[in-house]
């Protein structure tokens, strides 16, 4: 699409939401409020344990009338028309309930509610995907929802925990313990081979910016836009699984929807929520090796015969009598633990505090929370301070506030404004795949180098004191608003519009001070550098609908017609600019205008999307419901020939217990449902176009090619189909929900290369690919034990996924880390995306290249001819394992292969980085009355490989690594002139079969099974007595104590750290963000929390 039709998106985008603002605003004049109103007081409990309910809804169904219950249970309804009324209170966990009473004129009456927990909740009401508030039993599509208040009391401090573990087929990713650091986030797996795999975020109605904050420290670190949202402020959230149920949400909804409703404002006095949460951080080291060397590794040759050799061993012996006070033979081996030096125990702490109150026709809510958190990182203790310069830091700190205001001037119309601030500094050490990283730098010690400068032996580019002088800085701010207008012209019509802006601000500094070789070792610029980037992002979102619910008799069947209608604009707008440069003239002027080499990039994209939509759900007696709908969009992103795109959905839902009375002792609730429909997921802003870049030049600037273009440019589309069943038993106190679904992604976005002839030599965008992925999703919830001082709730969820790249259109499979041959992760036909391909032992008994090939064909020796070839000291590096060979990807030829001889060494099929298998599994206890305890576990299991690409470094890298006990033990053995032939042979071939990795036999001995179970939450509350708080002034006081990341049990055949530990943090698109996935690669391991917690109210 044209640069001229964007403008007019934008165009009509903004005056659209003039447009809508105007009619609201005429439409709340024109209905003034009734003076016939009342109120209802009361409070809700748990039935059971009598324990009081917070953040239940209680309303008047087809009203406006509503408000949630505070911490202490009770409830204020103002502005209740007089009359009978029917109450509804509902929560998540416990069975709905209406109640019936009569309430007058200027008159105050009390209604009390007593809920009995449930494991299945039909009549919910949801929001997302639905358009309007509808009973979760009338949608044929998945929806989940997390109550945040169930989860106020576990150790969660910010939304990428919050989600974590909730729902089966919603995966959070971390990558390591960096402090600050996001997760990415997952739902039912992969749709997209070239763009951004994440869900799309809305707040109260807006759709937010998603991404990450790239730090620039080497792939980890960089902090998540969803942790701006503070998880006090969220009343719960909604979650769309898949493009069934994503429709109304058209392009970019095709990896799902994620939508978070803040708290409100309810009518009463007003009530005051104060909460501190302090927090020890530890990293578990018991999966960390320690390191290992032997002296005679400084020989030039194998035995310490080459000349030199003696006067080098000498060197070392002395320098590790001297660093280790240790007398080493030349081939002994000796262990240090050392790289538990780099780590300590952090310390987080979190303040925050709300209050809620107002009228009935004013509501507030208004929140801040200020978290301040020093990472468990620890390098910098190990070194002597270098006055005039400071060492980089893991910090994390965030001030954040929100404010939800709702007016009600009558009650036709309703009024609601919201807002989000968050200003977040974050810093981290250089890390991951990085060689200046500290940490990376502390596991590839040499022990044989250490002395009083070069401290851990880092054997290249520098010291690891010195690595620490390199700072990585992002300053963020964070402003969103919104305004929600509700008109309600007659009792059966309803508009609704909502109008927001989401705007991002990020200044990141990549900094090295003016004389950092503190050592004067590193010659990477020692007279320093820095790079500074500044990025702003903008969201706005004008979204306008109706909806008309009808009721009516046809042919003896009583129908409830709702139809909706409506419009939605979003308009993106982001800005990048920045410089950077090295050599400062000296301390004290080190800012970027001081520097030589400079350099300065500016970018700048704009994206406009109009949208237009109707939905109709037609429910028949009420217990068979059928929903049919569907989206056009227009995109300033599609090709100058692909106009708009339409996204149809059908869905049906059958409720058998209440429409044939199926309901028995056993079997209490019974639903069906099922849906297809599609939604889609566009290029880049400039993909489509033909673009050019900026060169300088001593002649003067001048431009070269950049992107081809291809004006036939259109969105990937996802076709998804699911059936469910819900089942309730014992009265609701087990449920069983199952779904199967089934997605293809056709014409997917393929990043293909074209004949370079032509001067454009970047990869290309085209619509050629294929994808398919099914699963099955299982959640099983029961109310166990329900009494008066004990209760038991237990709950294990699972979700499996298969998915194939089908059809790449023509283009050769795609590789993460382009010509980096350690990354191991392809996009092949016939496989799932991101499966690992590299380097198999073959089956040879002796599985050794050390005989000369034969017309290019390996040969395998012979025990005579092994025994022969170790006769004397071997180097590792004298020899490569034998490998089996491939035709093609996956496809074995049946014959050798290694690093001389055979063909398709490096194909042969590793496994796959995505799990059959994703679940969690717990419960929730209370007991005594005042105490409740809850645990929390999250697994991955069946054919799931992780990549332990840092370990492999260490135990085969020539230069770097061999520093593992195994890795110095067997590469003694093999250049001991003491050994024998047997004895090295036999060094050898476990050599070959454990130890060896990396080019060129990538993949070999770094990918393996790493099914786990971690245990991720216990917490421990106690709520204070109510007669002991009351004569403190106060409504409710606890205290509780969390541990998360408690422990982890892990396949025994992986050798990793960490195997939720990934070598890019949360990421902004691409096919390294999408599919570098199960990769370990230098990462803090993901650190254990405990955090004491005190809650009061009043």
């Amino acid at each position: 699409m044209s640069s001229s039709m964007s403008a007019r998106l934008t165009s009509l985008a903004k005056r659209g939401a003039l447009l809508g603002a105007t009619v609201f605003a005429l439409g709340a004049a024109a209905f003034p409020a009734s003076a016939q109103t009342g109120q209802i007081v009361g409070q809700v409990r748990d039935a059971a344990s009598q324990r009081p309910l917070e953040a239940v809804q209680v309303f008047i169904q087809g009203t406006s009338v509503g408000a949630l219950t505070n911490a202490a249970g009770r409830f204020l309804l103002l502005n209740v028309p007089a009359g009978e009324q029917e109450v509804t209170a509902e929560i998540v966990g416990y069975r709905l309930v209406r109640r019936t009473i009569v309430v007058e004129a200027g008159e105050a009456v009390t209604l009390d509610f007593n809920l009995e927990q449930t494991a299945i909740q039909l009549d919910q009401i949801v929001v997302t995907g639905a358009g309007v508030a509808t009973e979760k039993r009338k949608l044929g599509n998945t929806i989940a929802t997390i109550d945040a208040s169930s989860l106020q009391d576990a150790p969660v401090t910010d939304f990428s925990q919050l989600i974590a573990g909730r729902e089966p087929g919603v995966v959070a990713l971390p990558a390591s313990g960096v402090t600050g650091e996001g997760a990415q986030i997952r739902i039912r797996g992969s749709a997209s081979l070239s763009q951004l795999n994440e869900p799309i975020i809305f707040v109260d109605g807006i759709r937010m910016d998603n991404g990450a904050v790239p730090i620039g420290a080497g792939g980890q670190g960089n902090t998540s836009r969803l942790d701006d949202i503070p998880p006090e402020s969220i009343e719960r959230v909604e979650i769309l699984k898949g493009a069934a149920a994503a429709t109304l949400y058209g392009t970019e909804a095709s990896n799902g929807v994620i939508q978070i409703f803040t708290k409100k404002g309810r009518a009463g006095t007003p009530n005051f929520t104060l909460q501190g949460d302090w927090t020890g951080v530890s990293v578990p080291t018991n999966r960390i090796q320690p390191l290992a060397d032997w002296a005679g590794r400084v020989c030039g040759d194998a035995g310490c015969t080459g000349d030199g050799d003696a006067a080098d061993l000498a060197e070392a012996q002395a320098r590790i009598n001297g660093r280790f006070g240790l007398s080493v033979d030349p081939y002994q081996p000796f262990e240090q633990d050392l790289i538990p030096d780099m780590l300590g125990t952090g310390f987080g702490q979190v303040y925050s505090g709300s209050v809620a109150g107002g009228s009935d026709v004013f509501q507030y809510f208004v929140s801040g929370r200020y978290t301040h958190e020093n990472g468990p990182y620890d390098g910098p203790s190990n070194f002597e301070a270098v006055d005039g310069i400071e060492p980089a830091q893991d910090i994390n700190q965030r001030l954040n506030t929100t404010a939800n205001f709702t007016i009600i001037p009558n009650d036709k119309f309703r009024i609601g404004v919201s807002t989000l601030f968050a200003q977040t500094n974050q810093e981290t050490p250089d890390n991951s795949n990085n060689i200046y990283g500290v940490f990376s730098s502390a596991m590839m010690m040499q022990l044989r180098l250490a002395d009083d400068v070069n401290f851990y032996g880092a054997p290249a580019f520098g010291t690891t004191r010195e690595f620490t002088y390199q700072n990585n800085t992002a300053n963020s701010s964070r402003f969103a608003g919104s305004v929600n207008l509700g008109f309600t012209p007659l009792d059966n019509l309803r508009f609704d519009g909502t109008f927001g802006l989401d705007f991002a601000s990020d200044d990141v500094v990549n900094f090295r001070p003016f004389g950092w070789d503190v050592d004067g070792v590193t010659t990477a610029t020692p007279d320093g550098n820095r790079t500074v980037t500044e990025r702003r992002n903008q969201e706005l979102t004008a979204d306008v609908k109706g909806s008309w619910i009808e009721d009516f008799a046809l042919g003896g069947l009583d129908i409830e017609n709702t139809f909706l209608f409506g419009g939605q604009a979003f308009v993106t707008q982001q800005e990048d600019a920045g410089g950077s440069g090295q050599n400062f003239p000296g301390p004290g002027l080190e800012v970027l205008s001081a520097v030589d080499n400079q350099s300065a990039f500016e970018n700048f994209l704009r994206i406009a999307q109009l949208g237009a939509y109707i939905q109709d759900q037609i429910g028949f007696d009420d217990w068979v419901f059928l929903t049919l709908g569907g989206r056009w969009d227009a995109n300033s992103a599609f090709g100058s020939d692909f106009a708009t795109i339409f996204y149809p959905k059908v869905s049906f839902s059958v409720v058998p217990s209440d429409g044939l009375g199926w309901r028995g002792d056993v079997i209490s609730d019974f639903r069906i449902r099922g849906a297809i429909g599609q939604s889609g997921l566009q290029p880049g802003a400039f993909d489509a176009f033909t673009t050019f870049q900026s060169q300088p030049g001593p002649n003067g600037p001048g431009v070269f090619p950049d992107n081809l273009g291809n004006s036939d440019l259109a969105p990937e589309i996802s076709t998804e189909w699911e059936l469910g069943a819900e089942f309730g038993f014992f009265n609701g106190r087990v449920s069983l929900d199952g779904t199967y679904w089934n997605r293809t992604v056709s014409d997917a976005l393929v990043d293909r290369q074209f004949a370079p002839s032509g001067g454009f030599t970047n990869n290309q965008l085209v619509n050629v690919g294929e994808v398919k992925g099914s699963g099955w999703e299982l959640n099983l919830q029961g109310a166990v034990v329900q009494k008066e001082n004990f209760g038991l709730n237990m709950f294990v969820n699972g979700a499996y996924l298969q998915e194939e790249v089908t059809d790449l259109g023509g283009a050769p499979p795609l590789k993460t880390g382009g010509t980096y041959a350690r990354y191991r992760n392809f996009i092949v036909e016939g496989f799932a995306p991101g499966a690992f391909f590299g380097a198999a032992l073959s089956d040879e008994e002796i599985p050794l290249n050390i005989l000369p090939t034969a017309n290019g064909a390996c040969v395998a020796p012979t025990e005579a001819e092994a025994l022969a070839y170790f006769a004397q000291p071997r180097s590792p590096s004298e020899f490569k394992p034998l490998a089996v060979g491939n035709s093609n990807f996956g496809e074995p030829n049946g014959e050798l292969a290694s690093n001389n001889c055979g063909n398709g060494l490096l194909n042969s099929y590793l496994g796959k980085p995505a799990p059959d298998w994703q679940g969690s599994f717990g419960f929730n206890m209370s007991f005594l009355s005042n105490f409740e305890f809850s645990a929390l576990a999250e697994f991955r299991a069946g054919n799931f490989f992780v990549q332990d690409l840092s370990n492999a470094f260490r135990r085969a890298n020539s230069v770097i690594g061999r520093n593992t006990p195994q890795a110095a033990r067997l590469a003694a053995i093999m250049s001991n002139p003491a050994s024998t032939a047997n004895e090295r042979l036999d060094a050898a071939v476990e050599w070959a079969s454990e130890v060896e990795g990396l080019a060129p036999m990538s993949g070999r001995n770094m990918i393996n099974p790493a099914d786990w179970v971690r245990l991720r939450e216990l917490s421990l509350t106690y709520r204070m007595p109510s007669d002991f708080i009351a004569g403190l002034g106060l409504n409710t006081a606890t205290v509780s104590l969390g541990v998360r990341n408690v422990g982890l049990a892990v396949n025994n055949r992986f050798t990793g750290m960490d195997p939720e530990g990934q070598i890019l943090g949360r990421c902004n698109g691409g096919l390294n963000c999408n599919f570098l996935q199960s990769v370990e690669g230098w990462g803090i391991p993901i650190p254990r929390r405990i955090t004491f917690s005190t809650r009061v109210t009043f």
